[in-house]
């Protein structure tokens, strides 16, 4: 279930303060507990509303397809806003709307009737409706949809709005303040005009608020959903959404037990959606297949306002399968993953178990080549072996898709024949050099060939000779730098976002203190791992393993009294067969591990671990994890792209920018054993920086000169 709380997050973890909870707020404001403005009302005689009963009267019970026979659906204006968000989707209450569609038949005055205001019922199917008071029911508005024809523009759907006089000034203003800021930062004319007014069609819209990053725009997580869900509630309002349903009722007792077996709110609250679906089309839950996912996936496509369609599909596939592998009589076949067309890897069983074995064989080796290496080198660094099992693996996958039998790849000494191997780079030179030149992935491939054919495969000398050519043939181009790490690396040259990028681990680091102070523990300690982690990177830049599998009790170095001061990894710890790798930690980053290891740490432990960031079993948490949540964070917060690896790069280029002679110093800090190592391929040694230096010794020389 953690892919499922990754992408939607926790009740406790995400603020939500739901049916469940009787804190009382403004009825004209965000329905949060720890509101300042939530105590008086000057509009509304200082009246309190629970949110209970406001959430209550959105979890009124309906039919199937999320209608019912009330009057009124409740307004979106009092239930947004009091959500986070979480790799980019929405979470709580708000964004549990039903995206099922209206029946057949049915008018828009009746689409616009989806919920009765007179009662609310709690999150059970079951339980027993409340009659809500007069107050509550006043605060809740109608989505109704002020014209026949949805209009092609956000302009003429506010025109629209505003002439229906169905919504009042305030409300009105912010929803031509949200538009106007979307289309503010959409491409325009040279004139300053916009280029194309914004789409009012969701399918339009979507990609168009995809490509807006809110970090580099300098907004919280928290506007940007506002903003769109102001946007919703005028796709709502002008048909192009369907309006605000309460909370469903299943009518079939086979999806009414499925979701009676689920534990976690928002897994309950998602499946319950994709059941009010499939009773929708006559499914059973053993009815379900594959394409009732995919025809789930163009419902929400075109009748719903999230952002990652297919984030939620992915999370709904989770779901089912782990439902299934948690109750096998429940009933149901499982979802298998879908296929991306691109991907190479198959089925392990598309490979012939003997190949494995003999894979495997040759790794141990790698391993531990024993006293006499024979053709072995003395040591082979762990992650040297994973990425050369992963290159061999794939290399077979590519000759089962080049038409290759399996039977003809059952071992090493198969995979590495002069046939095998010309088929092999040929379909990636195909695939990945679009422009004629070999890679440096196709050159490593090309290595761990001939390296497996030559320590392993058992080859003749004249069939080693014949594949060593075929892997010599394939160079690539030797660059000064790598041309996407130039391109990554020129997103600093704005100093404002440089300043902010280094000020990056204190201020997430804040973030996590307020989700602390709000009692919300898991992400606070989720957020303090990743500040740290960035802290400790800017102080020693480590590669993401040896980051990810620090542990407390083999790579610290403490002081007199006990306190870690820096970090010192030796050994078989190392990657890359690097040297031994010791860093400094700057004070800053001292305080904060000290924080972490008494407050956060505790929280993340899932059972006796030394590792500095426990993963999920209580061993190491894993590396590629890691640097996947940092980039999507660095990305969150300031708009821009960089993964662990491109710090290292950084750095070592802001050391040859204030020294363009220091390259030993960005050797050592990089841990590389040569410099051209540090040359090649991270320090990307600027004439700008060569220029200042010209500069300083032309203006010493000038000055002498006048004297």
């Amino acid at each position: 279930m953690s892919e499922i709380q990754d992408l939607f997050g926790s009740p406790a973890a995400s603020g939500q303060h739901g049916a469940h909870n009787p804190s009382r707020c403004l009825p004209h404001a965000v329905p949060k507990s720890h509101s300042s403005h939530r105590r008086k009302s000057h509009d509304n005689g200082g009246a309190l509303v629970s949110t209970q009963d406001l959430f209550g009267a959105n979890s009124a019970s309906t039919n199937h397809y999320g209608i019912n026979e009330g009057e009124n659906p409740p307004c979106e204006h009092q239930l947004e806003g009091d959500a986070k968000v979480q790799d980019g989707e929405p979470l709580g209450h708000a964004n549990l709307e039903q995206d099922a569609p209206a029946p057949a038949g049915q008018d828009d005055a009746a689409a616009a009737s989806v919920i009765n205001p007179n009662v609310a019922t709690t999150d059970s199917a079951n339980s027993k409706p409340r009659p809500l008071s007069k107050r509550v029911r006043s605060l809740i508005a109608g989505d109704v949809v002020v014209c026949s024809t949805p209009p092609e523009t956000f302009e003429e759907a506010i025109t629209l709005i505003a002439a229906s006089g169905t919504v009042d000034a305030d409300r009105l203003a912010a929803f031509r303040r949200e538009v106007t800021w979307v289309q503010s930062r959409l491409p325009r004319n040279r004139d300053g005009s916009p280029a194309a007014p914004l789409p009012c069609a969701p399918t339009l819209l979507r990609p168009i608020l995809q490509s807006i990053s809110p970090g580099k725009h300098k907004i919280s997580a928290k506007r940007w959903y506002n903003i769109r869900s102001e946007l919703a509630a005028i796709q709502r309002k002008t048909g192009w959404l369907p309006p605000r349903a309460g909370q469903v009722t299943l009518t079939s007792a086979k999806w009414a037990h499925g979701l009676a077996l689920l534990d976690q709110t928002q897994t309950i609250a998602m499946f319950r959606n994709f059941a009010a679906f499939c009773e929708g089309l006559g499914v059973e839950p053993e009815q379900v297949e594959p394409q009732h996912l995919d025809a789930y996936r163009q419902h929400l496509i075109t009748s719903a306002a999230k952002l990652k369609i297919d984030n939620s599909i992915q999370a709904m596939r989770y779901a089912w399968n782990r439902l299934l592998r948690r109750h096998p009589d429940w009933g149901g076949k499982k979802l298998p993953a879908k296929r991306n067309p691109l991907q190479l890897r198959g089925d392990k069983d598309d490979l012939p178990r003997e190949f494995y074995d003999d894979l495997d064989a040759y790794c141990a080796k790698l391993a531990n080549p024993g006293i006499f290496p024979k053709g072995f080198p003395a040591r082979t660094a762990q992650r040297t072996i994973e990425s050369r099992r992963e290159i061999l693996i794939l290399s077979a996958f590519v000759l089962r898709q080049n038409g290759w039998a399996a039977s003809r790849i059952a071992s090493l000494r198969d995979l590495t024949s002069a046939a095998a191997v010309e088929t092999i780079l040929t379909a990636y030179h195909t695939r990945n050099c679009g422009d004629g030149q070999w890679t440096l992935g196709a050159e490593a491939t090309a290595a761990a060939l001939k390296a497996a054919a030559r320590q392993w495969a058992k080859l003749s000398a004249d069939e080693l000779t014949a594949m060593a050519e075929i892997c010599d043939a394939v160079r690539a181009p030797k660059t000064a730098f790598p041309k996407k790490a130039r391109e990554r690396l020129a997103q600093f040259d704005d100093k404002s976002v440089e300043r902010r990028f280094w000020a990056l681990p204190e201020t997430i680091w804040k973030d996590a203190q307020a989700h602390e102070r709000k009692g919300r523990l898991k992400r606070a300690a989720d957020l303090a791992k990743y500040a740290l982690a960035l802290a400790i990177t800017f102080d020693k830049p480590l590669r993401v393993t040896n980051l990810a599998h620090l542990d407390l009790g083999l790579d610290f170095e403490h002081d007199r009294h006990g306190a870690i001061i820096g970090i010192r990894i030796e050994g078989e710890r190392t990657t890359k067969n690097a040297p031994i790798i010791e860093g400094a930690l700057s004070p800053r980053t001292q305080q904060m591990l000290k924080i972490f290891l008494e407050k956060y740490r505790p929280e993340l432990l899932k059972g006796s671990s030394t590792a500095l960031f426990p993963g999920q079993a209580g061993n190491y948490v894993d590396a590629k994890s890691l640097g996947r949540h940092l980039k999507t964070l660095i990305d969150r917060y300031l708009g821009i792209t960089v993964n662990v690896h491109l710090i290292r790069a950084l750095i070592s280029t802001i050391i040859l920018d204030e020294d363009p002679r220091a390259v030993v110093l960005a050797q050592r800090m990089l841990d590389h054993r040569s410099s051209t190592t540090t040359v090649k391929s991270y320090a990307q040694q600027r004439g700008r920086a060569v220029q200042g230096q010209y500069a300083e010794i032309m203006h010493r020389r000038i000055r002498k000169l006048q004297k």
